[in-house]
């Protein structure tokens, strides 16, 4: 599901309820422990494994807890609708008698004629609709035009063409086409509904009802999209509707791989996908506060900036599209106008040809290494761009990026104090920079960094000069993680020196564990310590 930004007048209380209800989405994250993944076999009424009824449970609640009975009266109060029903029809087969009732109460389609009419959850029709419906050769769009789901004819046909377009470019890109359902509405294409998707504080969102995966860990899925996005006054209703469009159906391309695995992957992907397709849209730039560019005090939100694990999902999945426009910027190749590395990662977790274990970062390591690099490099080389993402990002300037605060201190050095130490403890995929600054009459600096034997750590220096220009180092170390490298210092034309320190280790153990972070596991490479000397010299 895509939350909406740039309301100006949002609730911080609000915020932390939003956040609440993700972390009972993510503490339930089937990702990390996929029951059809590891038996394919299983079947909707299997004898289920210790643990999955519980897990099941948190799933249905944190679901019934994503479908809100007003619309949101700001963006950051949209809850993960897409995720959290995700985790639902994941594990949906662990549940009984009405529990069971009610997850298939949440997963039905706008067409199935709710249990409550009274009840303003139920993304319904109604029994007497008069179904309105435009197919075409893989796809069919259904909407009504009387009553609370009511589509102007107009609206309808934007939106067809609309599905169209982005359906014919991730096709020519490589991906996979969504898999068709079991029949549902009268074939097997996939269906798509038009309705008050807003009622429930969603422009948009896919899910499935079927009771397993198609094959491996792939399912099919249907998308629901609001039927007039007048609830997004930031944005005219139809780049509203082109951006949700853009992210929803790439959802569907996913689940076409591994509907299972990691959301903060799925989400930040799914993002960087509208600026793919929409590229003069650029609504997802205000994310960026969200993610690892952004401010951790940006709008009172606790969970932003370099110091959460990329691999996080939370809003940060939703900031985090930024990791994807930097390798896209620095590996450039495309299909069809769209990078080839972001499908190639999928491509990397597909299971429907044969058993396939990678997460998210794996897949992700096996890509890069393919590339000639590895993620400990271009993970510290995004982490330095976000400190001076107006010399890295295209857009950078003309959409206005954040810049990734320092979280180390600032040190002023001086003649009788030239010699001064940072150091940063580093969980997996966070950074930390910290900045030194020059005296008069100063000319070098020296930096020299300990980063730890065979770590993944990765330190990059970077120039600020009085014109407003830099120039970046990255420091080469020895096998015990020693390095050291000297840059200008002369207090006339630099500004600062920056170090950025970046753990960019992407192994994980006890998958399965129920965490917000990739495979539901942690990192061994958590709490890195790594320390930096400088020396100036006249």
């Amino acid at each position: 599901m895509r939350p909406h930004p740039r309301s100006h007048s949002r609730s911080h209380a609000r915020a932390v309820l939003l956040s609440a209800v993700l972390a009972l989405t993510l503490g339930t994250t089937i990702a990390a422990s996929p029951t059809y993944a590891t038996d394919p076999t299983a079947t909707p009424d299997a004898t289920t494994r210790p643990g999955e009824t519980t897990i099941a449970e948190e799933a249905l609640a944190a679901a019934e807890s994503a479908v809100v009975s007003e619309p949101a009266a700001a963006p950051d109060e949209r809850t993960d609708l897409t995720l959290a029903m995700r985790d639902l029809f994941v594990a949906k087969h662990a549940l009984r008698g009405s529990d069971r009732a009610t997850a298939e109460r949440l997963l039905a389609r706008p067409t199935t004629p709710p249990d409550d009419p009274d009840d303003p959850r139920d993304i319904s029709y109604g029994p007497e609709a008069d179904l309105q419906t435009q197919c075409s050769a893989t796809f069919c769009l259904h909407w009504v035009e009387e009553g609370q789901h009511a589509t102007t004819p107009a609206f309808a046909a934007t939106a067809f063409d609309t599905i169209t377009h982005v359906a014919g470019v991730y096709a020519a890109a490589g991906f996979k086409r969504p898999l068709r359902d079991a029949g549902q509405e009268g074939d097997t294409r996939m269906d798509f509904y038009l309705g008050d998707i807003d009622s429930v504080g969603a422009l948009g969102y896919c899910r499935s009802d079927a009771d397993g995966p198609v094959v491996g860990s792939a399912w099919y899925a249907y998308c629901g999209f609001d039927n007039d996005y007048a609830s997004t006054p930031w944005l005219d209703p139809t780049a509203a509707l082109q951006i949700t469009v853009a992210h929803e159906y790439f959802h569907a391309v996913q689940f076409a791989y591994d509907a299972e695995d990691d959301g903060w992957l799925m989400e930040s992907t799914a993002t960087a996908m509208e600026d793919v397709l929409y590229t003069d849209v650029n609504d997802n730039a205000f994310f960026l506060n969200y993610g690892q560019m952004g401010d951790p005090d940006y709008l009172g939100y606790p969970l932003a900036g370099p110091s959460t694990s990329l691999d996080t999902f939370d809003l940060n999945a939703y900031g985090n599209w930024g990791f994807w426009r930097f390798l896209t910027e620095k590996h450039a190749d495309t299909t069809a106008g769209v990078p080839n590395l972001v499908r190639q990662v999928w491509e990397a977790l597909d299971t429907t040809k044969g058993v396939n274990t990678r997460h998210s970062l794996q897949a992700i390591d096996k890509v890069l290494v393919a590339r000639g690099t590895s993620t400990p490099e271009q993970y510290a080389a995004f982490a330095d761009a976000n400190q001076h993402p107006s010399d890295v990002y295209s857009e950078a300037v003309e959409q206005a990026y954040p810049t990734a605060p320092n979280t180390l201190p600032t040190i002023q050095l001086a003649k009788k104090r030239p010699i001064a130490t940072h150091r940063a403890r580093l969980d997996h995929l966070t950074s930390a920079t910290g900045a030194v600054q020059p005296f008069a009459g100063s000319k070098w600096l020296t930096v020299a960094v300990d980063l730890g034997r065979s770590t993944p750590v990765r330190a990059v220096v970077t120039v600020h000069r009085v014109d407003g220009s830099t120039s970046t180092t990255h420091v080469r170390t020895n096998k015990q993680g020693y390095g050291v490298t000297v840059v200008p210092f002369a207090s006339a034309k630099v500004a600062s020196v920056e170090v950025t320190l970046a753990n960019g280790s992407t192994r994980m153990t006890g998958c399965g564990g129920g965490s917000a972070q990739a495979c539901g596991g942690t990192s061994p490479d958590d709490g890195l310590v790594a320390d930096v000397g400088y020396l100036a010299v006249g």
